[in-house]
C-alpha cells in the first residue's frame, strides 16, 4: 500500500497546492466562496431528488403507490434549480438555518451540562460552549452578513489548513517513493 501510495505523491502535492489557492481565493473573493457552496448545495439538491425520483418509480413498480418518493425527489430538484436561479437568497436561506442550527446546538448543550450535572465534572464547560454556541447563533440570525462572512472565512480556512496537509503528505511520501519498490515495502 505504501509503494503505491509513494508514487503518486506528487498528486497530493497538487491537491496541497490547489487547497492552498482555494483557500486564498476564499479570502480575496468570500462572495465567490458563497455562491461556490450554494451551488454545491445545488447539486446535492438535483443529484438527491434525481435519486429520490427514481426510487419512487422503482417502488411504483413494485406497489404501485410512490407519492413520497415522487413528491420529496420532485421538490429537491425543483429547490436545486431555484438554487442555482438565485444564488444570492439561497446564500442567504442557507446563512439563516446555519444559525438556527447554532442556536439549537448551543441550547441542547447548555440542556445537556444543566442536566448532568450532578453526575460528572466540567459539565461548565460544556455549558459554556453551549453559551457561545447560543451567542453567536443569535449574532447570525440578527446580522446574517456576519454569518456569511464567518461561512467564507471557515471555508477558507479549511481549504488552505487541507492543502498544507496534503502538502505535508505529498513531501513524507516522496521521500518514501525510492524505498517503496524494495521488497517488504507494499
Amino acid at each position: 500500500m505504501l509503494a503505491i501510495a509513494a508514487r503518486q505523491w506528487w498528486v497530493l502535492l497538487l491537491q496541497g497546492v490547489l487547497g492552498i489557492i482555494v483557500g486564498i481565493l476564499a479570502i480575496i473573493y468570500p462572495d465567490l466562496a458563497l455562491a461556490t457552496v450554494a451551488l454545491l448545495f445545488a447539486a446535492w439538491a438535483v443529484v438527491s431528488g434525481v435519486s429520490q425520483l427514481a426510487a419512487g418509480w422503482r417502488v411504483a413498480e413494485a406497489r404501485g403507490r410512490s407519492w413520497p418518493f415522487l413528491l420529496a425527489g420532485a421538490v429537491s430538484v425543483i429547490a436545486g434549480v431555484l438554487a442555482v436561479l438565485y444564488t444570492g437568497i439561497t446564500i442567504l436561506y442557507l446563512i439563516l438555518l446555519l444559525g438556527a442550527w447554532i442556536l439549537i446546538s448551543g441550547a441542547m448543550e447548555v440542556y445537556t451540562a444543566w442536566k448532568i450535572r450532578d453526575e460528572v465534572t466540567g459539565e461548565w464547560i460544556l455549558a459554556l460552549a453551549g453559551i457561545l454556541r447560543i451567542v453567536v447563533g443569535l449574532i447570525i440570525l440578527a446580522m446574517p452578513i456576519i454569518g456569511a462572512i464567518l461561512t467564507a472565512a471557515l471555508f477558507a480556512t479549511w481549504a488552505i489548513l487541507s492543502g498544507v496537509a496534503a502538502l505535508f503528505l505529498g513531501f513524507r511520501l516522496r521521500q518514501f517513493s525510492g524505498r517503496a519498490s524494495a521488497p517488504g515495502m507494499a
